[in-house]
């Protein structure tokens, strides 16, 4: 019996914490932790040898900590999953009302031009080779949104994604659905993929433009690099064309070796952000950002996934994603610039990404 995911409203309340998450290709699973709240992590490192569903920002602050939820209630599968929620009490309860730390301008269009400015100029100054630049995208909370017709939704209309509703008292409420994988694996046998350049689904057989072949190789060297220097034995594949929702990106996949994965939170931190969402060289891009981007990415961009669950691990970098708030939802997209970027063509970019999550509100 196919759950009735609306269900999944009920469960938001002020001191309790739930995800529930779709692994392509796997059974949906739903964790909570009724008691207590999620540990909290001031850095990427303290991940070593803990387990958990994790959320990570793009950022680690104070008011965004690594957060980590232990759950004392595990259920996979539709079936279990839908005679637990069958019993829920049928009151809504919503999240206290959150502080958002973006400061939206008037005209999202005019606060990314000027961004994009300033980071064409240092683009074609040579600091950097690529620049990713986001932006947001605010509506009001619709009476009759639910959250968990959403998380649904995105599993019929994405089955190659990872799809989760995640809500803590720490993070607030966000729903997503990534096709980027972060890290993946268990024992010594691991995974993460280089995932860039973007276009629209298209029927005919995709051809890529230096930019987008360029700024994919960027991410794949940065992989590399890093495996390198971890002295991680590893295989690479070709670039090729991967679906995503109503877009297609080049992707270049990695298989590794990893001896201890009780330090795979010093690999995270040694990945996290890959250029795919920040740029390169890694530390200057990342400067420009929190300088010069315009607004708080919050969770936009970290990562998110279980770790260490059942001994696997499923890590998937936070990317077409939404906040959920009381009264107004907000939305996530970004796109690598380069020294020949286009700035009419690299916003369109970013209403295509909105679209993954804004076509769920229909």
């Amino acid at each position: 019996m196919h759950p009735d995911y609306t269900a999944l409203d009920y469960l938001v309340k002020p001191e309790q914490s739930f995800v529930i998450y779709r692994i392509p290709n796997h059974a949906p699973v739903l964790l909570m932790q009724r008691n207590g709240l999620p540990e909290t992590l001031n850095n990427l490192e303290a991940l070593n040898g803990k387990g958990g569903f994790v959320m990570a920002p793009f950022r680690v602050l104070a008011h965004h900590p690594v957060v980590l939820v232990h759950p004392d209630l595990l259920l996979e599968g539709e079936v279990a999953i839908d005679r637990y929620l069958s019993k829920q009490k049928r009151t809504k309860e919503y999240p206290v009302d959150e502080t958002s730390h973006c400061t939206m301008p008037e005209d999202p269009f005019t606060n990314y031009k000027y961004a994009f400015e300033l980071f064409k100029k240092a683009l074609h100054a040579g600091s950097c080779d690529k620049i990713v630049l986001s932006r947001t995208h605010q509506q009001t909370r619709n009476p009759g949104f639910s959250m968990g017709k959403a998380f649904d939704s995105a599993c019929r209309e994405y089955p190659e994604a990872f799809v989760y509703l995640c809500h803590t008292p720490t993070t607030g409420t966000w729903l997503g659905s990534s096709p980027e994988v972060l890290l993946s694996g268990s024992g010594n046998h691991w995974q993460t993929v280089a995932l860039a350049g973007t276009q629209k689904l298209s029927n005919q057989t995709s051809v890529w433009d230096e930019k987008n072949v360029r700024e994919q190789q960027i991410v794949t060297s940065y992989l590399e690099q890093q495996l390198i220097i971890k002295g991680f034995s590893f295989n690479i594949s070709d670039p090729y064309t991967t679906k995503a929702g109503h877009l297609m990106h080049l992707k270049t996949d990695f298989d590794f070796e990893m001896p201890d994965s009780n330090r795979i939170g010093e690999l995270l931190n040694a990945l996290h952000p890959t250029p795919a969402i920040c740029g390169y060289p890694k530390m200057t891009a990342y400067r420009l950002i929190l300088g010069q981007e315009g607004y708080d990415r919050s969770y936009y961009s970290g990562f998110v996934g279980p770790l260490s669950l059942h001994g696997k691990s499923h890590l998937y970098v936070n990317l077409r994603c939404m906040h959920i708030e009381t009264d107004r939802l907000t939305f996530y997209a970004g796109g690598g610039l380069m020294p020949d970027s286009e700035l009419y063509a690299e916003w369109e970019e970013t209403e295509a990404k909105l679209q993954t999550m804004l076509s769920l509100m229909d």
